[in-house]
């Protein structure tokens, strides 16, 4: 035990004497989540910009565009249906309200062909011209259950209400989708570079391989198993210390409201910090040399990433992209604190905790074989 120990406050030592892995594990986090805080806090006063794509093309779906057109809190664009993704994604817009052909006549009928909102950035682009459509689509409706279906009746009380609609009227109150979307972003961010960090510190075992202190240990009294479990708790160590930094910023000095409990978050990103360590000690197992080991983990951490939402919402992208997500062990830390901000109990995420460990467990497993099979200790280069 005193031995692992030693390996642990050794392996500490030479992990935290790089300027670079400091810069990695704290300045790194910090300046993404402040480009993350910044990101979120532009541009919440002003109007939103939506594109109207009308399939429809009758008086009522014109009216509805006029109507909307008057609100000052919209900016509305005429868009053409093959152009909506690129108006998107080129931030033109900020989302794209879809009237659906067929939609006067479903309102006269007294039923309503379901408008269509689209948009990469979230519910806070959605949400305002969501409830306008909805509530003017339902006065449109009870228009039609006041005519009885007879069309004449319809217009005659449709003219007044289409001079004279709705209107917004704005109260602030405080944002809850932008602060959680801003907590899911910073957490994101947080989960990647633990990553990146705990291959660095797996990557000392290579290093001492290439210098010949692994070789040396390994004929020592302290065995290769000492040796491991000494990183383990060193990368482990780390882990929790960058953990804790982080997240005393995020809620004590940006004042992020993350809408959950400091210890429910600290809990998960450690159990997530044991996912980390496996998988960088896992990367190493399989790399011949510090090249291999930075080229594996570009290509595992960055994409795997992306696509369980770290950087950005996993409801804009497809659904077939979604359900690979499933299987990445970032997605199911990001959904137990999206579980968690919609007030759900902590032991309403036991599932996620049990496979987030599972993961962990399995890289360790994988390594563990793998390291046991190595025989090219005394030829590493």
């Amino acid at each position: 035990m005193n031995q692992t120990f030693w390996l642990t406050r050794n392996t500490l030592k030479v992990a935290l004497r790089k300027k670079s892995n400091f810069f990695l594990f704290f300045v790194l986090p910090i300046l993404f989540i402040l480009l993350s805080i910044g990101i979120h806090s532009g541009g919440g006063g002003g109007s939103v910009n939506i594109g109207i794509a009308d399939k429809d093309q009758s008086a009522l779906s014109t009216g509805m565009i006029d109507a909307m057109s008057k609100e000052n809190k919209f900016k509305m664009t005429v868009v053409a249906e093959k152009d909506k993704d690129k108006k998107l994604t080129s931030g033109e817009l900020d989302s794209i309200l879809i009237i659906p052909s067929g939609f006067s006549d479903s309102i006269y009928n007294n039923s309503s062909n379901p408008i269509d909102i689209i948009s990469i950035k979230g519910e806070e682009a959605t949400v305002w011209i969501k409830n306008y459509a909805n509530i003017y689509v339902q006065n449109l409706l009870d228009i039609a259950k006041a005519a009885e279906g007879k069309k004449e009746v319809f217009q005659r009380i449709y003219d007044p209400f289409h001079k004279n609609p709705l209107s917004l009227k704005e109260n602030r109150v405080q944002n809850q989708a932008k602060s959680k979307g801003l907590t899911s972003q910073s957490i994101g961010f947080l989960i990647m570079f633990i990553l990146f960090g705990a291959g660095n510190v797996a990557q000392l075992i290579l290093n001492e391989k290439k210098n010949r202190t692994y070789y040396r240990i390994c004929t020592a009294p302290t065995n290769a198993k000492t040796y491991l479990a000494g990183n383990v708790l060193a990368n482990l160590a780390i882990i929790i210390i960058q953990i804790t930094v982080i997240l005393l910023l995020i809620t004590q000095v940006f004042n992020i409201q993350t809408y959950v409990a400091f210890y429910q978050l600290f809990l998960l990103l450690a159990c997530f910090g044991l996912v980390a360590t496996g998988l960088g000690l896992l990367i190493v197992a399989f790399s011949g040399n510090s090249d291999q080991v930075r080229n594996l983990q570009m290509l595992i951490i960055v994409p795997s990433s992306l696509l369980s939402g770290c950087l950005f919402p996993v409801d804009a992208m497809p659904k077939a992209v979604q359900q690979i997500a499933d299987f990445l062990p970032q997605r199911w830390v990001m959904k137990a604190i999206e579980s968690l901000q919609e007030g759900n109990h902590f032991d309403q995420i036991f599932i996620h905790l049990v496979l987030i460990l599972s993961f962990a467990l399995t890289f360790f497993v994988l390594a563990a074989y793998r390291f046991s099979r190595d025989e090219n200790v005394k030829t590493f280069i």
